[in-house]
């Protein structure tokens, strides 16, 4: 692992850098939709009132307050990289909702970027407090920072290799120097502008690299309540919250108490929210969804089932992926004959149509590939024509069979052929390399049991070829184990990528996260073509070059094979008690905005404490 030196150079240079250059946001690529002088973000309620309880479940457990060491699972709402997931820490910099990716400025007031991108610089407020009344300075910037690229787990220390050294320009100004591989990446801003700001004179007596169950000193708008190690907790809002008022914060963070409760197991948690034990729940399972939520409360109009739109990418929901070390899989006429296999047209049916059949790695959103490739998309492609598979050029990707019918004769008789031609063939019922004498069998690992349910259809066809397989769903950790170390033949991780993917695509397609321990490339996928475009996405000064390249790397992606694409999932389904005031907004870019912009309504709560026998 490669780790940087943080070197910190302290200078005043006085009036030596313009003061009027800084901005009251970034935007990546594109431009800011709130003036200088907004009062709050269009989509929420500055006037919601304050009170009441938000109750959320979770699954599994917690065992630590503290995000940095890699030992300990840190609890839900302690989000180092998301500021609206993270609700005892700011950030430099907030993010507007109801933009592909905006910030604006929180504990920082102004951001200033290098017109060649070398340096990303910083103001701080003066009025920022942490939760014991101490301001929030410099020095406070520097320790966090400090910590993270050296101390942190690999997870927060390696996407920070991005910085070179940090300087002080002033009592108040920062500027973080980039490293010369991560100059004019226009997400830079971004990934050092997010992340929480800790306070030093909190650590300073404390080693910040182990487990802790004492509650951390914060500066956000919540701090800890009480709680039950690794089964609930509760955020308490801050009344005398510093930052209150600020625009990025008006009409949100409006509930005095914000609960997770932890659960074991998938159905006890959805049995909690009709039994008024939670709030809220998103529906992931089909059949729950299509037959669970008709219960009285829902005819009464105490309790509402919806679903919701998001401007990000939908992304693919659990596709599967082949361990690419083998030798059988580094062949796409076999990954090919595989897909094939697969007709999800007829897995929707089974599940409800509950959800989309995906086309695109970034499907739902204007980064997924779509008809034949642009004139634009062509520059990209045609320096790696040799290097893809030729239908990147001719055919627009389509999922494979789609006919619905479980399995579809034509397809197999051409994922035979596909087969054949990479030496394998059928014997006694059983598919056979002829050199090796290998047979042809799939280990398939699931993260749940659940899931490798789903994967049986898919078996059940392979065995038409004479493919025999197993599935497995050990526990979590043997599970990911399994995974890094390459035991098993398919297996499944879902992709959920951000509107600004680059370190999304790199984490799990790049040759360079191959077999690096701590990222999500399972396959080990090392294409030149898919590094290239990934180079590209890295390199674009545009939004409208964003999304060239990002489409250009979707139709390598899909025309390669490394992935089995399924479903995907445009609408995000909730179900909740009608206890709260929702403003109106039209798609935002998170799915859970409703705890940091709903608002307690003591009217509709009132009703539906009645109907649970509560006052």
């Amino acid at each position: 692992m490669k780790f940087f030196l943080l070197a910190i150079v302290l200078t005043i240079f006085g009036n030596a850098y313009s003061k009027s250059d800084y901005q009251h946001g970034y935007s990546f690529l594109s431009q800011l939709k709130y003036s200088k002088n907004f009062e709050h973000f269009d989509y929420v309620n500055p006037e919601a009132p304050k009170g009441g309880t938000f109750r959320i479940p979770e699954m599994g457990a917690w065992d630590s307050f503290n995000p940095i060491p890699l030992r300990g699972r840190v609890l839900s709402g302690l989000d180092i990289w998301s500021p609206m997931d993270n609700f005892i820490y700011d950030s430099l910099l907030e993010g507007s909702l109801d933009e592909p990716a905006s910030y604006y400025a929180k504990l920082a007031k102004g951001v200033r970027v290098a017109e060649d991108g070398s340096y990303v610089d910083f103001k701080l407020r003066d009025d920022a407090r942490w939760h014991d009344g101490k301001p929030i300075s410099m020095d406070d910037v520097l320790f966090t920072y400090e910590v993270y690229m050296s101390k942190a787990n690999p997870s927060i220390r390696t996407p920070l290799e991005i910085i070179d050294r940090l300087e002080v320009l002033d009592e108040d100004e920062i500027r973080f120097w980039i490293s010369e591989s991560s100059i004019g990446d226009p997400i830079v801003p971004i990934r050092i502008g997010v992340l929480a700001i800790l306070p030093k004179h909190y650590w300073k007596n404390k080693d910040i690299t182990l487990t802790t169950m004492d509650p951390p000193l914060g500066s956000g708008p919540y701090k800890i309540g009480e709680f039950d190690a690794g089964r609930w907790v509760e955020y308490e809002r801050v009344a005398d919250y510093w930052g209150d008022r600020l625009p990025v914060n008006l009409g949100r963070n409006n509930f005095d108490v914000i609960k997770y409760d932890y659960f074991r197991d998938d159905q006890v948690r959805t049995e909690s929210v009709k039994g008024h034990v939670v709030d809220i729940l998103e529906e992931n399972l089909p059949r729950r969804w299509a037959t669970t939520y008709d219960f009285p409360a829902i005819k009464q109009g105490l309790f509402k089932a919806e679903t919701f739109q998001l401007i990000k990418p939908a992304g693919l929901w659990w596709p599967m992926f082949f361990n690419l070390d083998q030798a059988r899989f580094q062949d796409i006429r076999v990954r090919e004959a595989l897909w094939l296999c697969a007709d999800f047209v007829w897995y929707n049916r089974r599940d409800y149509d509950f959800w989309d059949t995906a086309t695109s790695f970034f499907h739902g959103s204007e980064l997924a590939q779509r008809g034949l490739p642009s004139d634009q998309e062509l520059k990209l492609l045609e320096p790696i024509r040799d290097l893809v598979p030729p239908r990147v050029f001719t055919e627009e990707y389509r999922p494979q069979p789609y006919g619905g019918t479980g399995w579809h004769r034509d397809k197999l008789v051409r994922a035979a052929q596909l087969l054949k031609d990479a030496g394998w063939q059928v014997e006694d019922g059983e598919l056979v390399h002829e050199k090796t004498r290998e047979k042809f069998n799939l280990r398939l690992l699931a993260v749940s049991p659940a899931l490798g349910g789903g994967f049986i259809p898919f078996t059940r066809v392979a065995k038409r070829l004479g493919i025999s397989s197993s599935i497995k769903s050990p526990e979590i950790s043997n599970w990911l184990f399994r995974m890094r170390s390459g035991d098993f033949d398919i297996g499944a991780i879902w992709f959920l990528p951000s509107m600004t993917p680059t370190r999304d695509v790199t984490n799990m397609f790049s040759s360079v996260t191959a077999d690096q321990e701590y990222s999500s490339n399972f396959p080990n996928m090392r294409d030149p073509a898919v590094d290239h475009l990934i180079d590209a996405m890295y390199a674009a000064r545009t939004w409208e070059d964003f999304v060239t390249a990002t489409r250009a790397l979707d139709r390598v992606l899909l025309w390669n094979f490394y992935f089995i694409p399924g479903m995907s999932k445009v609408d995000f389904a909730f179900g909740w008690w009608d206890k709260f005031g929702v403003p109106d907004h039209g798609k935002l870019n998170h799915a859970w905005a409703s705890k940091r912009i709903w608002w307690w309504d003591e009217k509709k709560a009132a009703k539906v404490n009645a109907f649970h026998g509560l006052k």
